[in-house]
């Protein structure tokens, strides 16, 4: 049988007294709660039918007569369950007798059993027994309390007995790991607390006790009895008391060019008005080397598990860029020769940071934490440059073996062909082609001469009735991407060019950026320059530029649409705009808001993964950056740091500067200087850890924001309504609060945790973990005992309000420590909300 936790004393003794339980016999008043049943497992048993139980009622033993001296009974195995026993056998009459010991609790229970025969007749009794005593105390102590709380511990006194009783009520607070008596550090008397009590036959009455929590963490054990004549009953319950003391972090963040110095400040760091703050240390993170968020993308495309044309394509396509660039820079090989000696296909996060304080345990991303390694599997060397040129022969060999009679691709080999499949597979070659890799003429005039078929047969049509511009565009721009008209000729004349690109100029402003971005350069590379500016400059006056985010668009409705996927728009952005206007600055940002969306998550498409290494590799070629040495400074209180990045050494992604507490003076220290030297994109974080007493009266944050308010949920005649409640406003027992946490992310990110401490007065309404689905995000909400637990997979650019309830249940003053979030592929990414405290009456 599963023995509960249970609190221990040195003195010899359980929970109770001299003596221990558990059937060891003790002393007099020491009753064991017990039941037998019996039953019966008959052959003749039918679904439904009753066993026989042989006694309905569980209840304590009545005291006997014991001396005065004698110590009261506590009660302290407060499980939730009694007794389970899967299998049980039955003796020659077909009966089972089973005697178990009940939990302290003085309750009703309810008592299932269930019995299934050799020939699976099944038959089930359900019944209720009640343990109860004479005299029963009842304590309602809270979950846990926090430093500097004060509660008012309410504790009622039922009598269950036919006369009236008077006696006293007693509590004391106990340290179980000396058994000494701490209820002076509560502000309790040295000895305990004793009121008396009066109560009616059958009836109760309640007292209360002001408690206020010392400034020392550790669980105690709240002891209370209550003594009428020589009838006693008693509770120990354990009650842990947390941190006062706040752990909190603040972040900046900022993104670094050639030549380039960004400073970082905490303004907050510099004031010296809060005496109790601690600072623990200051921690600058810098990334560089970013075309090995490139590198590292391989591996999910090689492994991805799936054999349709469109993924094999997106094996062959990134590896053939690859290869070519092993070709043309040595450097990059040995870069990727080292990396291909990674164990995990993906970036380990589960290692040691100084920006993490949180343990990793707690949340459901374990696997993906260690790099996403499978028991057994070791991670295919694709960063080898011999290894990657044999992927991309394999990947060819599969793609021709799937092409059908009439040149077109299915979506899964030996399928029928698609249209849309062909041309992307096309698009794909075009790509392959543009960094000098080889592509299979022939199969490449095929596909061809099947899309013409498709377009002279199916297209025409839907084009006559207004419709199928975007894939009109999408061949046009496909066509215009391959070196000479000797790919296509045989199938596409120049007229028919020119009378798809008409059709598509006619609609272009029902295109998607996506779209607008394949028809611009389908327009400049057929000579209509001044169209292809209009379209272009419609997409980029949509666009955002922010300094450390980088240049982008505000998410699609439907990215689920080939059209409109965020990555893939992105990415063809940044190829449209090196060709189109190339001295634009704005080109930078978007290469910039790319790299920062791998910081922050894997590209989990093949189709984005696939394009955003094309066009990376790409722009990191035209500017000389993929060969550059780089160096960033760093300059952080007393630190002076410099970071060289060699273009054929990677470094790892941990290259910090860690200043600690005793060494950051808050005016010198509060300010962080880095600078860049050599091409290239590279981005720095500060973060500042420090601990303090004082509940934050705003909100801090920089790349995530959030704020937490409460609303009392009150009764009316059209329903319940929600009022706000002011800081210090009171509260009742019983009152109804909605919590609402608004988180704003300036970048869409993955695996971000948030968590909301509870006030010690308060219970939650849920109690139940689950995945819950709102406002176009998906969240794991888990319920702890001191606080409710947010785990986003994946959270997109944007604000957010989450919604629970908590119900005022204790009188007291309570702390509330600040909501706090937190990236945790990039824990230099962390905000919070202002604290609370909350007043119940």
């Amino acid at each position: 049988m599963l023995r509960p936790d249970r609190l221990k004393f040195l003195e010899g003794y359980g929970l109770g007294g001299p003596g221990r339980r558990r059937g060891i016999p003790g002393p007099p008043g020491m009753g064991v709660l017990k039941e037998a049943v019996t039953v019966a497992a008959e052959s003749g048993m039918v679904a439904g039918a009753p066993a026989g139980l042989a006694a309905d009622k569980a209840a304590p033993a009545r005291a006997e007569a014991a001396a005065p001296a004698a110590p009261v009974e506590l009660r302290g195995n407060f499980a939730e369950t009694a007794f389970w026993m899967p299998h049980l056998l039955t003796d020659a009459s077909g009966s089972a007798s089973i005697e178990f010991t009940v939990p302290d609790s003085v309750t009703s229970w309810k008592v299932w059993v269930r019995a299934v025969t050799r020939d699976l007749k099944a038959g089930s009794l359900e019944k209720e027994s009640k343990s109860f005593k004479d005299l029963m105390v009842r304590p309602y102590v809270p979950r846990f309390l926090r430093e500097g709380d004060r509660a008012a511990l309410k504790v009622v006194v039922n009598n269950a007995s036919a006369a009236r009783m008077s006696g006293r009520v007693t509590i004391e607070i106990l340290d179980p790991a000396s058994n000494a008596n701490v209820s002076a550090d509560f502000g309790l008397p040295s000895g305990g607390s004793a009121v008396p009590f009066v109560v009616d036959a059958g009836g109760g009455a309640d007292v209360a006790f002001a408690l206020t929590a010392p400034k020392r963490v550790g669980t105690y054990a709240f002891k209370v009895t209550a003594v009428s004549g020589e009838t006693s009953d008693g509770e120990l319950r354990p009650v842990p008391v947390l941190p006062g003391r706040m752990h909190l972090v603040q972040s900046r963040f900022v993104s670094l060019r050639d030549g380039s110095r960004r400073t970082m400040t905490f303004e907050d760091m510099a004031k010296t008005d809060d005496t109790s703050r601690i600072d623990e240390q200051l921690v600058v993170t810098v990334d560089a080397q970013l075309f090995y968020s490139v590198l590292n993308a391989l591996p999910y495309l090689v492994h991805y598990p799936y054999e349709c044309t469109e993924q094999t394509l997106n094996r062959f396509v990134p590896t053939a860029i690859v290869s070519a660039l092993f070709r043309d820079y040595p450097a990059v090989a040995r870069m990727a020769q080292e990396l291909s000696r990674r164990e995990t296909r993906l970036e380990t996060w589960d290692a040691f940071d100084p920006n993490r304080k949180m343990a990793l345990e707690e949340t459901p991303w374990l696997a993906e934490a260690r790099g996403g390694r499978e028991a057994g599997e070791e991670l295919a060397r694709v960063l080898d440059p011999r290894v990657a040129r044999a992927e991309r022969d394999s990947a060819l060999a599969k793609l021709v073996k799937a092409q059908t009679a009439s040149g077109g691709f299915p979506w899964w080999p030996g399928g029928p062909p698609s249209p849309y499949m062909t041309l992307y597979i096309l698009h794909g070659f075009a790509n392959a082609l543009e960094f000098g890799a080889e592509a299979p003429r022939d199969l490449v005039e095929k596909a061809w001469g099947y899309v013409a078929s498709y377009v002279r047969e199916d297209l025409d049509l839907c084009m006559a009735h207004g419709g199928c511009w975007e894939f009109a565009t999408f061949i046009n721009f496909t066509l215009s991407s391959y070196p000479d008209g000797s790919w296509y000729e045989k199938a596409f004349a120049p007229q028919d060019r020119r009378r798809l690109l008409d059709f598509s100029f006619k609609h272009w402003k029902e295109h998607s950026p996506y779209s607008k971005s394949q028809l611009a350069l389908a327009l400049k590379r057929m000579g209509r320059a001044a169209d292809a500016k209009l379209v272009w400059d419609s997409v980029m006056d949509s666009a955002k530029t922010d300094p450390d985010l980088g240049t982008f668009w505000a998410r699609e409705d439907r990215s689920w649409l080939w059209y409109n996927d965020t990555i893939e728009t992105q990415a063809l952005a940044l190829r449209t705009l090196s060709e189109i206007s190339p001295g634009d600055p704005r080109r930078d940002g978007l290469v910039q808001w790319l790299f920062l969306n791998k910081k922050l998550n894997q590209w989990k498409s093949t189709k984005a993964t696939a394009e955003a290494i094309a066009s990376l590799a790409h722009y990191l070629k035209s500017q000389g950056a993929l060969s550059a040495r780089e160096t960033v400074s760093v300059a952080a209180g007393s630190e002076k740091v410099t970071f060289t990045f060699e273009p054929d050494r990677y470094t790892g992604g941990k290259n910090q500067v860690v200043v600690p507490g005793e060494k950051l003076d808050p005016k010198t220290s509060s300010t962080t200087v880095v600078e860049k030297e050599g091409k290239g994109l590279a981005f720095a974080s500060a973060t500042w850890h420090f601990s303090t007493e004082k509940l934050p009266e705003e909100a801090r944050g920089d790349f995530f924001s959030m704020s937490r308010r409460y609303f009392k949920r009150e009764s009316a005649a059209s329903g319940f309504v929600l009022k706000p409640l002011a800081q210090g406003a009171p509260l009742a027992p019983g009152d109804e609060l909605e919590v609402q946490i608004s988180l704003r992310s300036g970048h869409a990110a993955e695996y971000v945790h948030l968590r909301d401490p509870r006030g010690a007065g308060l219970e939650p309404e849920n109690v139940l973990s689950r995945y819950r689905s709102n406002l176009g995000i998906s969240w794991y909400e888990e319920t702890r005992d001191s606080g409710t637990n947010f785990f986003f997979e994946r959270l997109p650019a944007g604000e957010y309000t989450f919604k629970y309830r908590l119900r005022a249940n204790m009188a007291g003053v309570f702390r509330v420590a600040p909501a706090t979030v937190q990236s945790m592929y990039a824990p230099e990414f962390a905000a919070y909300s202002a604290g609370d405290i909350l007043t119940v009456e």
